[in-house]
């Protein structure tokens, strides 16, 4: 049955109004998260004959970059392309930032201020206040922060689309809210952002922390943990330079590898003798694992991601009897982890970008 002209006229009018109409009712965005740059500012009044000129193209842009449901549409869009098997107009990855120095795009936004949502953050700082309270009854010590994204820390070399950096972000709400539950949370930005004036505590072409951004953190948590006794003085350390081609942001902005210096020292590793053991029994996308030290001492577990995987057990081995580490996982980590490991000090540390919920909790979580 065909429709008649009219009310079909009148459907492709109404839909082509609607983005117009609505853009009163929906908020504004500084910034495309789908696109990685600034979108176009709100038109000024013209003072001059040449700004009269411009106004138009102002006016087109600003609409063009501000109608409602646009990112809603983007983001169909480029489903749309990858389900066709066209190449997708699809965000970078990663992006280029000022000096060289690369970021991943996810997360990019939130860590300068431009992506905030305290519901967001109430939902993961709840996560945290849950699994501490839990832990905490059996008479584990806890203490968590957040790995900050790059840009938190390296506010001048964000893209010029991410910002200007914003207070607050989600990672001060989430501290916000985590004062009145009883976790210790430490903000490690101060520390890190310290520490980058005259050293490096990124990787230029990596998404990681460098050994020693790791370290700095490292010292702060055991502090908060109350064993200041586990600190390890950057100074204490043989530091040595390696070049390396391993960062993963390049490739994910489909660039060649390119190489950096970094700085490692005695403690990036495992050391000799001690391995990761697989966890059994504990379900996870990512494998979880555990290192037997094989001198006395405490059991440590860490929940985190990879800015922990890799560099937090070498430092905990002198200090620690048992170490083990799960992935966060979107706070779905299992929690027959705990059980399994029987911690006597947990840290919750994952990256800024994994502070996200979703409304999940721990898998096998025990009621309140």
């Amino acid at each position: 049955m065909i429709l008649p002209r009219r009310p079909l006229i009148l459907l492709v009018i109404a839909l082509l109004v609607a983005p117009i109409a609505a853009m009163p009712f929906v908020a504004y965005r500084p910034a495309s998260l789908q696109e990685n740059r600034m979108l176009a500012k709100p038109p000024i009044w013209p003072g001059t004959l040449e700004d009269w000129r411009r106004l138009p193209r102002a006016i087109d842009a600003y609409l063009a970059d501000h109608f409602a449901f646009r990112e809603q549409a983007i983001w169909a869009g480029m489903r749309v392309e990858r389900r066709l098997g066209v190449k997708a107009r699809a965000q970078a990855l990663a992006v280029m930032g000022e000096g060289g120095q690369m970021f991943l795009s996810e997360g990019l936004l939130r860590s300068t201020g431009q992506d905030v949502d305290a519901a967001r953050a109430a939902d993961y700082a709840d996560f945290v206040c849950q699994v501490g309270a839990r832990l905490r009854a059996g008479g584990v010590k806890v203490a968590t922060s957040l790995a900050p994204s790059p840009a938190g820390v390296l506010t001048d070399l964000a893209p010029a689309w991410a910002g200007p950096a914003r207070r607050p972000t989600d990672y001060d709400l989430i501290l916000k809210d985590l004062a009145g539950c009883g976790v210790p949370a430490v903000d490690l930005r101060p520390t890190l952002i310290a520490a980058a004036r005259d050293s490096k505590v990124y990787r230029r072409f990596d998404s990681h922390w460098t050994s020693l951004g790791a370290l700095l953190a490292y010292n702060r948590m055991v502090a908060a943990l109350e064993r200041p006794d586990w600190t390890v003085a950057p100074e204490s350390l043989t530091w040595i330079q390696q070049r390396v081609e391993d960062g993963d942001l390049p490739r994910m902005a489909g660039m060649a590898p390119a190489v950096e210096t970094i700085e490692i020292h005695e403690r990036s590793g495992l050391p000799p003798g001690l391995v990761r053991i697989p966890l059994e029994g504990v379900e996870a996308p990512i494998k979880p694992f555990e290192v037997i030290t094989g001198h006395p001492g405490p059991t440590v577990l860490v929940i985190g991601d990879s800015f922990t995987a890799d560099l937090y057990p070498p430092l905990l081995a002198p200090f620690a009897g048992r170490i083990a580490w799960i992935h966060v996982d979107g706070c779905l980590f299992d929690w027959k982890i705990v059980a399994a490991v029987k911690p006597d000090y947990v840290m919750i540390v994952p990256a800024e970008r994994n502070a996200l919920c979703n409304g999940q909790r721990p898998r096998d979580l025990p009621k309140s």
